[in-house]
């Protein structure tokens, strides 16, 4: 994890960008849950003042662009100048399982130079006597939990209506803090150690500053661990010193707070709501301060759990996690005398755990509609159908995106319709400036174009040879086997009939696998006369049986007399399979498809109509387009081919569709192909 180490006293917790890692990729945006960071044309930008500390944003860029000041620095000063420091260990500490055991952790921080080293879960023991107090004299209803420092962060700086129902309670570590401060004095530094970054800022908060030295982190301690050269395999077990926890090294689980003191509460009624996690407890927030959560207690924390901080290993599961955490509470309670540890609660009852908290609102004022509009309107997001809402600019929606142009946290630039929409109108004012460049500019375009439509086709050609190559070999051995199976049996054997079937259908694989290659390389077509009513029939007879269209209901109306034409049978037959398939998927195998067919001197015209929902316009802008489909499976080539095979066949497709009503595929051709464009002479 990259990190700037700056003056602490100036910015002590400041997240910064490094313009030279950050790609611009929006991630951090899409994961900030109190939308912090704000993108500039420059770049970046972490405004501190609106920040709760959660460290999501550091945890998940994917590329280790977000830096923070650490204090590390401070802390190998203080133990290069051989200080008196004690190390309280974060109740997390037991599931950072590469450190060792317990116990080996205390050694390892021993052999590094802390004169101490103490549980953090005694501050939990403590403030949950406070808590069981403050929901026995309730005067506001919920109490919200205030030992996550980014909870606390957020309620101050977008919930500050709910800052009196905070509970006015120090968190463990400051309750722990004030502890060291009043056995050892204020020569002793007191280093607290875990896996969350927003303690960096309790730390420094004003209301709680000077009860802890500096914070680090099990990375941090990791990072000393290999300095010193500590052998950690051999690392015996010594024993904590301070105060000795009870119940409190439950806490840093979900729910870890009201366990702590679960002879208060009733968990089978509603007076007490527990819940982790950024998304939940944003919305449990939000939902108290509109008056849906009401009862005693809630007891939330914004990661899941503090063995979820931002800082933790991502080698364990949460589970795995909180197994770890309620095992080795199990096993140090269970050596414990609970009057004994009442005891030592009792000594320190008289330290003030109370707390107050600023109003640090920040809440940006919500823009007008008109102003929400302009921006839409700016960005080629009116009407509302064109908001795409990809999301590719941190926001989850264009709308939302909108709001924050017109609050100063985002920038118009950073939208994907919008360049393209300003490139196109950058490009037409040049081009009214130097008309002289517009006929090279055509060229140049038309040749882009027919080299994107020759990639697409080198594309297709080399799917199609894929496939030749990996469909045609098995087809020959089933055709080999066929052949010989065939033969084998008797005249009057009934499974002749289905071995013919068998050898037909394998045939007609091998042809349409060669249609393909012939649509992608435009070979030329094998023509001689047809009848399209037939075609129809042939394909029909395949289908029928399929239990996609057992709930189908087919009617025809197929012109008597049909005239025949001049065309390629199997590739005709590959068109009307595709077209057809595709009704009845959008059908969903349940309604009615329509065949006919009309005939002039001229031309034929098949008409096949569906049931089915209808297609969007967004849709039927890239129908024919090879490799666009709607489908999860599809290849996004059936249409394509069909609408090849049928302009090499000098006619045309045409599609009717009606949202909720159906759609009508209508394919003209002509009486006679031309020759040159069929391959006949």
């Amino acid at each position: 994890m990259a990190r700037v180490t700056l003056n602490r006293t100036k910015t002590p917790y400041d997240i910064y960008v490094d313009k030279h890692k950050c790609r611009r990729c929006s991630y951090c945006i899409r994961v900030c849950p109190t939308k912090t960071i704000k993108a500039r044309k420059s770049g970046f930008e972490v405004i501190p003042e609106r920040c709760i500390m959660c460290g999501g944003c550091i945890r998940m860029c994917p590329h280790g662009a977000l830096t923070y000041h650490d204090g590390l620095s401070n802390v190998q000063n203080f133990l290069a100048a051989k200080m008196n420091i004690v190390a309280v260990l974060d109740p997390a500490f037991p599931v950072e399982t590469e450190l060792g055991t317990p116990r080996q952790v205390v050694s390892a921080l021993k052999q590094i130079g802390f004169a101490e080293v103490w549980e953090g879960a005694f501050g939990a023991d403590l403030i949950s006597r406070v808590y069981f107090r403050l929901l026995h004299d309730q005067t506001v209803n919920p109490i919200i939990s205030s030992f996550c420092p980014a909870i606390v962060f957020y309620i101050q700086k977008y919930y500050p209506q709910l800052i009196p129902n905070l509970a006015p309670v120090v968190s463990p570590m400051i309750a722990v803090g004030k502890v060291a401060r009043e056995l050892k004095g204020a020569d002793w530094k007191v280093v607290y150690i875990t896996s969350c970054f927003a303690r960096m800022g309790e730390m420094v908060a004003p209301e709680v500053a000077g009860y802890i030295d500096e914070v680090i982190t099990f990375d941090d301690i990791r990072r000393l661990v290999h300095e010193v050269g500590i052998n950690q395999a051999a690392l015996p077990k010594t024993e904590f010193e301070g105060p000795r926890p009870h119940r409190g090294r439950i806490i840093p689980v979900i729910g870890g707070l009201s366990s702590t003191m679960w002879e208060s509460l009733d968990f089978l009624s509603d007076e007490i709501s527990i819940t982790g996690g950024n998304r939940q407890s944003i919305s449990a927030i939000k939902q108290t301060a509109e008056g849906h959560i009401q009862g005693k207690f809630l007891d939330c924390v914004f990661c899941n759990g503090c063995v979820d901080g931002p800082f933790a290993k991502r080698n364990l599961s949460i589970l795995a996690s909180r197994q770890i955490v309620a095992r080795y509470t199990k096993s140090e309670m269970d050596k414990q005398d609970v009057s004994c540890a009442m005891a030592e609660l009792d000594r320190f009852k008289h330290i003030d755990l109370s707390r107050r908290f600023q109003n640090l609102e920040q809440k940006l004022p919500t823009p007008t509609e008109e102003e929400i509009g302009a921006v839409l309107r700016k960005i080629g997001k009116l009407p509302p159908h064109q908001n795409l809402d990809c999301r590719a600019c941190g926001y989850s929606s264009c709308r939302d995106k909108a709001i924050a142009v017109v609050q100063g946290m985002a920038h118009e630039e950073y939208c994907l319709p919008y360049l393209l929409a300003e490139s196109k109108r950058i490009y037409h004012e040049l081009e009214k400036s130097h008309e002289e460049l517009k006929v090279s500019h055509q060229d140049l375009e038309q040749a882009q174009t027919q080299l994107i439509r020759a990639e697409k086709m080198a594309s297709i050609g080399q799917l199609a040879a894929g496939v030749a190559h990996e469909i045609n070999n098995p087809l020959s051995t089933i055709l080999l086997y066929s052949h010989m199976f065939q033969k084998s049996l008797e005249p009057d054997d009934s499974r002749k009939e289905d071995i013919a079937l068998v050898i037909s259908e394998t045939n007609r694989a091998k042809e349409i696998v060669q249609g393909l290659l012939s649509f992608a390389r435009e070979k030329k077509l094998r023509v001689y006369e047809v009848n399209v009513n037939d075609i129809l029939e042939d394909v029909l007879t395949l289908l029928v049986n399929q239990s996609l269209f057992f709930n189908i209901e087919i009617k025809k109306f197929l012109a008597p007399d049909m005239q025949t034409i001049v065309a390629d049978e199997t590739q005709l037959k590959q068109v009307f399979l595709n077209i057809i398939l595709n009704a009845a998927q959008a059908m969903e195998g349940n309604g009615t498809l329509t065949i006919s067919t009309t005939f002039d001197r001229t031309q034929v015209r098949i008409r096949i109509a569906d049931s089915g929902p209808g297609i969007t316009p967004e849709v039927m802008a890239n129908l024919f387009h090879p490799f666009f489909t709607t489908r999860e499976k599809g290849t996004g080539l059936g249409l394509a081919i069909s609408y090849g095979i049928v302009e090499r066949h000098q006619g045309k497709i045409d599609v009717e569709t009606e949202l909720g009503k159906g759609t009508t595929f209508i394919i003209t051709l002509p009486v006679t192909a031309i020759a040159e464009t069929a391959g006949v002479k």
